[in-house]
């Protein structure tokens, strides 16, 4: 009965918490096209920040709430099993609650769902490979516990990381397109990024896949030839070798590494902490991940390889407004300070100055 309360609580809390939002937030919001934009923005902002919180606890409470006749010969994978259910619902049930009238006319409840679905299985599958791995490698290598922790805590890493988003593009989860984009000689392959928002225009690159991810926004609203240099403005910011971006990869992966030891260590007697706390340090781990691999703004010198700063203020220019997305345009954000004072230098509009 517990079990049914907390998923009820999965589908409710979201739409309660969204509409209180949406009057707190944009109860009075302003026929002006600027000033609409950055009333949206912040609450987009503030729901996705409070989403994400709220995203973990849901997991969380999911796994220690599971019944325990679900699967009783298998009760991690019980816990598992639930504990994904209740993240998968909650997310999606986030996504229809706040979506703008703009949205609705653009994109269908169901076809919004499933995108839903679809980002939260990145969520589900690293939690899965994670708790997978605990429980295998520890019976495989037969090493001293210490040396067999951190061997399974790197692993782990490297699943959520890398084997995760690999697993959702091969099993079709993630559309890979046949198209691919080369870059300095290296093809590159090109997956859509499953957003719940069609007016999302973000581009990722993922260089350990040697992939990068892109909105349905990006690719229905910009021109191809613009999206093509915003893709070739994150591949070069992505392989750029620079001192600052290792040293945050380094303290990053150390970081979750440590994480996952101290989350087996928790969950050690019991497979519902055990997912539990595996899903605290997924989080932690795609967190990491999320701000090791951002970039700061390109410089202009001659040996960078990157497209040139009139390409790129003309691709910033021709990006569709925001409605409000809370995401950065880039995941690397194009419009730095020192970047928009470039553009702004050679006669380009960039828009609003940011913010150092």
């Amino acid at each position: 009965m517990s079990s049914l309360l907390i998923l009820a609580a999965c589908i409710v809390v979201p739409w309660m918490s969204g509409g209180l939002l949406k009057f707190l937030l944009v109860r009075k919001i302003s026929r002006d096209p600027a000033a609409r934009d950055r009333t949206l923005g912040r609450f987009r902002r503030v729901t996705l920040a409070l989403g994400l919180i709220t995203l973990v606890s849901a997991t969380v409470v999911g796994a220690l709430a599971t019944d325990p006749d679900l699967l009783p010969s298998w009760p991690t994978l019980a816990a598992w099993f639930f504990s994904s259910l209740c993240a998968t619902t909650f997310w999606a049930a986030m996504a229809l609650s706040q979506r703008t009238p703009e949205e609705v006319a653009a994109m269908s409840s169901s076809e919004a769902f499933g995108r839903a679905v679809q980002t939260s299985a990145l969520w589900v599958v690293s939690t899965g490979v994670a708790v997978a791995l605990a429980a295998g490698v520890g019976s495989i290598l037969p090493l001293p516990p210490a040396v067999n922790a951190i061997t399974c805590a790197v692993l782990c890493v490297i699943g959520v990381v890398v084997l995760s988003p690999w697993l959702l593009m091969i099993l079709g989860i993630w559309r890979v397109f046949e198209a691919r984009i080369e870059v300095d000689g290296v093809a590159w392959r090109l997956a859509h990024l499953p957003a719940a928002t069609p007016f999302l225009t973000h581009a990722a690159a993922l260089p350990w896949l040697r992939t990068v991810l892109l909105s349905e926004g990006l690719l229905k609203f910009v021109p191809e030839r613009h999206w093509r240099t915003l893709v070739h403005f994150e591949v070069s910011e992505a392989t750029a070798s620079r001192l600052d971006r290792t040293q945050r990869w380094v303290v990053s992966i150390a970081l979750s590494v440590l994480v996952f030891v101290a989350a087996w260590v928790v969950g050690a007697d019991d497979p519902k902490k055990l997912v539990a706390s595996s899903s605290l340090a997924v989080a932690f781990t795609i967190g990491a991940t999320w701000v090791a691999n951002r970039q700061p703004a390109p410089r202009a010198s001659a040996d960078h390889s990157g497209p040139s700063l009139q390409d790129l203020a003309q691709t910033l220019r021709h990006l569709p407004p925001s409605h409000g997305q809370a995401m950065p345009r880039t995941s690397h954000k194009a419009l730095g300070s020192a970047l928009y004072d470039r553009l702004f230098a050679l006669g380009h509009d960039p828009g609003p100055r940011p913010r150092k």
